[in-house]
Parts: structure tokens; C-alpha cells; sequence
């Protein structure tokens, strides 16, 4: 009779590994596998570990001639092709930890020459499991203390004025290629990093942000934030404030779980509250189109990584082929919540779904406005009145990037409010950027 096993949950779990040169999760050791060849795998990558060499394909295959093993290169190389771009999945390590604790209480049974022996060896084997993380599931919460819940104090917001994004939470920016997210974004992350509001929306403290893109070089990026700093008029100490708060990242080759692992470890190692991705689909991996593979990516890879730092999560989001004006009249900015490209599964599980999108006419005014927690927010108009929706425009100053209040496009030039070329309101007039 064949012991307990499960070798195709060691398959999978080594070339995943393997391919992205991952380290072995949890408490995991050779003897814990069943298959002898993977044994010899685990022990080459753990020797590694302890080197401070990342086990790879290579490294791995390497390391076994190294340690005389009869496992060849071919052997090690076929784990990683059979596993093709298929996600990691961590509750692959349980199924092979539980496989193993089946067949040592096996071997253990059939080497007992009494009761107690075989009792003492289950106790061992129990505790031994204690430090296991529980698998995922329904977790009942506290009656009395959702009773109690303190609305209006919860230390767990992290941005707006009630609740609005709490530790965890997740805000997508759907816009049209080449409309200024990524400027936006910038503007939005340096405002946050120095504790000001970003046209009305407000951080509940000064926060540590991660910004990791991949269509953008060091001049767009050096562009954008030189402009929005200038146009922010930091002081010394802000300006020191924002260089340890802000940390910015390009990265133009990860997708799928390589990115969430890098994102998260970005997370870890920056202390970041806040972490912005632009654009989401350059990270993803997927076909966006795809439900099943939208949820996953989702729900599966994203969301626990967010529910372990805390972080809240901005991602930029293109929007599919532009429609003709005449197909998005009378549509509302809450009607354009479900713009972006791909399965309606970004906009569900997005906290919140903001969307930028350009008014009809020569200047280049844009409606900037949140679709689902909108009342939450803070968000404020030119007039400093809280809205749902407001408008904005590039700078006015020729070849200044970022972003400045707007009256409505249909208001005539004698109704808006005079406006200076570095962005200081006139006198009596609200300010065109947002400040302190």
C-alpha cells in the first residue's frame, strides 16, 4: 500500500518555486516530501537559503552537482516548464505537511510496542502543528464589539474624512491613456507623504507611500515630480520629510505572483501605508477579460497582502476603446465606474472607483469624480464646497505637469477666476492647487 502523499501538490509547489526563484514557505524540510527526487530538490535550495542564494533553476541544479546528487538538470528544469505561468498556490505546502504527518503517524503505529508509545508520538505530532496558520474561512465576529464600534474615531482610516479608505483598502483610477493618471498619481502620493489633502481629501496622518510603475522612465517620472513639488511650495523640513516618506520604484518585468511578492516585500521593507501601482494591468499577468482569472488575481493575490501590511492600495486603470460622445451622453461619473478595460470584477472589488475622463471642448478640462464611497471622501470644488465630482486641468503655465482646479468647461471666460502662471490663486480667489 502506498504511504499518505501528495506529489503532484510537490510538482507543482517545487517549479512554481523554482521559477520564481521564491524560498521554500513555512516550516517545510525534505523529509516532508515524498517524492526522493524532491527531497534532494528542497535540501539543495535550503542549502542555498542558508548561502544567501536565491534557488532558482539554475542555482538548484547547480547546487546538486555540487552535493553529488544523481538529480539532473533535465529533471529540475522539467518541474519549471510543467508548471508553465500557472499562480502560486500556498496551500500546496499544507497538503504536502499533511501528507507527511499522515506517514510518520503510520510509521510510528507499526514501530509501537504499546499503547502509550503510539499516544506519546500523536501528542508530539499535534503540537508540532500548533504554529500552523489555520486555512482560510468564515470567521465569526465579535457581536457585542460591532455593538461598540467607534465610527467616528476608528484608528484604522487612513484616508478621508469618514472612513473613507481604512488599513487594507483599495482605490482604482480608471482614465483614458495619456489623460495625466500618472502626474495625478504622483500629485496624490506627494500631498499624502507630507500629511496635506489632495483637492480636498485628507490623510489621516503624513504617510509612507510606495510608488511602483512600468511605463514610465526616470524623466517622466523626474518631470512630474519636480512639478508637483514646486507647485507645493515645500519648505526645507517638508522637502527632508517627503525624500524618507516617498519611495519610488520602476518595474517593467513583473507580473502575476512575482509582482505580488515584490510588492509586498516593497510593503514590508518601506513600512508603507499606502502603495500605488500604475498601471494595475502592466503588473497583473491575466486577461483582464477573464472573471476567473480577474478574482484570482484579485481576491487570492492581492487582498491577503493588503490584509497582512495593512497597506491601502491605488492602482491606475486604463479605460477600453474611447466611445463617441454621443454614446457616454447623459451618462453620470457613477455610470462611468465600469469604463476600464476588462471584466467588471476591478470595479466590484475596488473599494472605491474613481474616474478621470475629458470634458468636451478645447482646454483641457477633465471631471475627476469617486463612484462608490464618494460621500466619505472630502473631496472638495474649486469653491471649497464638498462634492462627489470636481473639475480640474493641467496646469496653465506652457510645459508645468500637474494638476490645478477648473471651473466647469460651460462657464465663460469672465466667470473664472483669474489665474497666475505659477499656480498662486489671486487674491479673494480659492487656491488652484490644492496645498496645505
Amino acid at each position: 500500500m502506498t504511504p499518505p502523499n501528495n506529489v503532484p501538490a510537490e510538482r507543482h509547489l517545487l517549479g512554481v518555486l523554482l521559477r520564481e526563484a521564491f524560498p521554500l514557505p513555512g516550516d517545510l524540510k525534505p523529509s516532508d516530501f515524498f517524492e526522493p527526487a524532491h527531497q534532494d530538490i528542497v535540501s539543495a535550495m535550503l542549502s542555498l537559503g542558508a548561502d544567501g542564494i536565491l534557488a532558482d533553476e539554475l542555482t538548484v541544479s547547480q547546487r546538486l552537482r555540487d552535493m553529488g546528487s544523481n538529480i539532473d538538470a533535465a529533471t529540475v528544469s522539467l518541474l519549471v516548464s510543467d508548471v508553465g505561468q500557472s499562480a502560486y498556490r500556498p496551500e500546496h505546502a499544507d497538503l504536502i505537511a499533511d501528507a507527511a504527518v499522515l506517514r510518520r503517524a503510520i510509521d510510528a503505529a507499526k514501530q509501537a510496542t504499546d499503547p502509550d508509545t503510539l499516544l506519546e508520538h500523536y501528542a508530539t505530532l499535534a503540537e508540532s502543528r500548533k504554529g500552523r496558520k489555520p486555512k482560510a474561512g468564515p470567521t465569526r465576529m465579535d457581536f457585542d464589539a460591532l455593538l461598540s464600534f467607534e465610527r467616528k474615531e476608528d484608528p484604522s482610516c487612513i484616508l478621508g474624512s469618514h472612513r473613507w479608505l481604512c488599513k487594507g483598502g483599495s482605490m482604482l483610477i480608471v482614465g483614458q491613456s495619456g489623460t495625466g493618471k500618472s502626474s495625478l498619481m504622483m500629485q496624490a502620493a506627494v500631498h499624502w507623504c507630507l500629511g496635506r489633502d489632495f483637492f480636498g481629501i485628507k490623510p489621516a496622518k503624513p504617510l509612507r507611500a510606495v510608488v511602483l510603475q512600468a511605463e514610465n522612465d526616470a524623466g517622466d517620472i523626474s518631470e512630474a515630480l519636480q512639478d508637483v513639488i514646486a507647485g507645493a511650495y515645500l519648505d526645507s523640513d517638508e522637502k527632508a520629510t517627503l525624500r524618507e516618506h516617498l519611495a519610488i520604484f520602476r518595474d517593467t518585468v513583473s507580473t502575476g505572483t512575482t509582482f505580488t511578492a515584490a510588492m509586498r516585500q516593497l510593503v514590508i521593507d518601506q513600512k508603507a501605508d499606502i502603495v500605488f501601482v500604475d498601471p494595475l494591468l502592466s503588473f497583473a499577468g491575466i486577461d483582464c477579460s477573464d472573471q476567473e482569472q480577474a478574482s484570482k488575481f484579485l481576491r487570492h493575490d492581492l487582498a491577503p497582502i493588503l490584509l497582512e501590511t495593512g497597506a491601502v492600495l491605488v492602482a491606475m486603470h486604463h479605460t477600453g476603446k474611447p466611445k463617441a460622445a454621443s454614446d457616454k451622453e447623459g451618462h453620470t461619473v457613477a455610470d462611468l465606474a465600469y469604463a476600464g478595460l476588462g471584466s467588471s470584477e476591478f470595479t466590484n472589488w475596488f473599494r472605491e472607483v474613481a474616474v478621470l475622463f475629458r470634458c468636451q471642448g478645447e482646454e483641457p478640462i477633465y471631471k475627476f469624480g469617486l463612484t462608490k464611497r464618494r460621500g466619505r471622501a472630502g473631496l472638495k470644488d474649486h469653491a471649497n464646497q464638498f462634492k462627489g465630482e470636481i473639475y480640474i486641468r493641467h496646469a496653465a503655465e506652457k510645459g508645468v505637469i500637474r494638476w490645478e482646479y477648473s471651473q466647469p468647461p460651460s462657464q465663460t471666460e469672465d466667470e473664472v477666476a483669474p489665474r497666475h502662471s505659477d499656480s498662486r490663486p489671486a487674491k479673494g480667489t480659492p487656491r488652484l492647487f490644492t496645498g496645505r
